[in-house]
C-alpha cells in the first residue's frame, strides 16, 4: 500500500475515534441533567412535606422551641459560716527541769524519750558538804537533847534553876530546827519530776556542774495539749462561747470536729493586729505532739432557720442588684430581686426575696428573660 492510502486510512480512524467520545459525552451530560432535574423535584416535595409535618404535629413543640433549665427547691435549712487559719499544738506542760541547787551531777536515772511518773528521780548531785553538816549537828543534837532531859529532871525534883532549863531547852529546839532544815536543803540535790510525761532531751552528762538555772531535761506531758493560733482582731465580734471549731491535721490525715473553743486572749499584738486563741483538744490521738500543724476551720456565724441557693443561681442587673429566676405555676419565670447574707463554699444565704417550697432556675439562666415558658428537665 502506498503512503498516501495509509495517510488517507489514519485520518479516517481518528475521525471516526473523536466522533464515538463526543456522542459518550454527549450522552453522560443529558443523564445528569436528568438527575438534577429529580433532585430538584424532590428536594422541593421534601421541604413541603416537612412544613406539613411541623404544622400538624405538636407533640414535641415544648423541646423544640422553648428554653431547657433546671430549677433547685428551697427549704429552711440551718447556714454555717467559717473562716480559716493555721494553728500549732501545743503542750500545757513542757518545761526545763531545772534543780533548786547547783553541784556536780553525781546520777542522771533517765534517758530521752523514756516515759517518767511524777516524784521520779531524775538526777543527783553532790552533796557530800551539806552530808558533814547533817552528821555533825546530829552529834550536837545528841548532847543538847541529854542536857535538856538533865535540866527536865532536876526541874522535876526540885533542884534546877529555871534559866538553866530554859537554855537546854532553847539549844535543843534551835538545833532541832537547823537540822531539818539542812535535811530540806540536802533533797534539793536530789531532782525529781514534778509531772507524768515524757523526756524530750537530756541535756548534761554525769559529772558536769549545773547550778540552779541549768536545765536537766526538757519534759512533755502528752496528756493535757491545746492547738494554739492567732486570729485577725476583726473576728472578735463574731466569736462567742457558742462559736465552734473543726480541726484538720493534714500530717495525720485526722479530722476533729466541733470542738469549742476554750480561750480568746485578752491582748491584740501590736505588731500584726492578732488575738491568741485556744482551743482544748479533748484527747490526744497517736502522733499528736506540740508544734504539729493543724488547719482550722472556726464558725463565727449560723442561722438555723436559712434559706439558702447555691452560689452560681445569683445574677446582678445593670445596677449591680442581685437577684434569680422563679419558677411560676404556670411553667414561666419571674426575675426576683434578693437581699444576700453570707456565703460560704458554694453556698449563698438569702435574706429577703425567696420562701421555703420555691423553685429557682438553676443551669440555664443566663439566657433567660423575665417572663420566659421554659421546658424543666433533671
Amino acid at each position: 500500500m502506498s503512503n498516501k492510502y495509509k495517510l488517507a486510512f489514519l485520518t479516517l480512524a481518528i475521525a471516526s475515534l473523536i466522533s464515538c467520545e463526543s456522542s459518550d459525552l454527549d450522552q453522560l451530560k443529558a443523564e445528569q441533567s436528568t438527575l438534577e432535574s429529580e433532585i430538584k423535584s424532590k428536594q422541593s416535595k421534601l421541604e413541603e412535606l416537612v412544613i406539613k409535618i411541623a404544622e400538624l404535629d405538636t407533640t414535641n413543640l415544648d423541646e423544640i422551641y422553648l428554653p431547657r433549665v433546671s430549677v433547685v427547691s428551697l427549704k429552711t435549712d440551718t447556714f454555717n459560716h467559717f473562716f480559716e487559719i493555721q494553728g500549732a499544738i501545743e503542750a500545757v506542760k513542757n518545761v526545763m527541769v531545772v534543780p533548786e541547787a547547783g553541784g556536780v551531777i553525781k546520777t542522771l536515772s533517765v534517758k530521752e524519750g523514756q516515759y517518767v511518773s511524777k516524784g521520779q528521780t531524775i538526777a543527783s548531785f553532790d552533796s557530800k558538804v551539806i552530808a558533814s553538816n547533817i552528821k555533825e549537828l546530829e552529834e550536837q543534837l545528841s548532847l543538847a537533847k541529854y542536857m535538856f532531859e538533865k535540866q527536865q529532871s532536876l526541874m522535876d525534883q526540885g533542884v534546877g534553876t529555871e534559866i538553866n532549863f530554859k537554855q537546854a531547852e532553847g539549844q535543843y529546839k534551835a538545833l532541832q530546827k537547823t537540822l531539818s532544815t539542812l535535811k530540806t536543803q540536802k533533797g534539793k540535790f536530789v531532782l525529781k519530776a514534778p509531772f507524768s510525761g515524757y523526756v524530750e532531751q537530756v541535756f548534761p552528762v554525769v559529772g558536769q556542774m549545773a547550778g540552779p538555772s541549768t536545765p536537766i531535761i526538757q519534759l512533755i506531758d502528752l496528756n493535757k495539749m491545746n492547738i494554739t493560733a492567732s486570729i485577725s482582731e476583726s473576728y472578735l465580734k463574731k466569736l462567742n462561747d457558742k462559736s465552734l471549731v473543726n480541726v484538720f491535721f493534714p500530717a495525720l490525715d485526722v479530722q476533729l470536729n466541733s470542738l469549742p473553743i476554750k480561750r480568746i486572749g485578752q491582748f491584740v499584738n501590736p505588731v500584726n493586729r492578732t488575738v491568741t486563741m485556744e482551743v482544748s483538744i479533748p484527747k490526744a490521738q497517736k502522733n499528736m505532739i506540740p508544734n504539729l500543724m493543724a488547719v482550722m476551720n472556726v464558725r463565727d456565724y449560723q442561722n438555723t432557720k436559712a434559706i439558702i441557693v447555691p452560689s452560681s443561681v445569683i445574677l446582678k442587673d445593670s445596677k449591680q442588684d442581685s437577684y434569680v429566676y422563679v419558677l411560676k405555676s404556670d411553667g414561666k419565670v419571674k426575675q426576683t430581686k434578693v437581699k444576700l447574707g453570707q456565703s460560704y463554699k458554694g453556698k449563698t444565704e438569702v435574706l429577703n426575696g425567696l420562701s421555703d417550697g420555691d423553685q429557682v432556675i438553676n443551669k440555664g439562666a443566663r439566657k433567660l428573660v423575665d417572663g420566659d415558658e421554659v421546658a424543666v428537665v433533671d
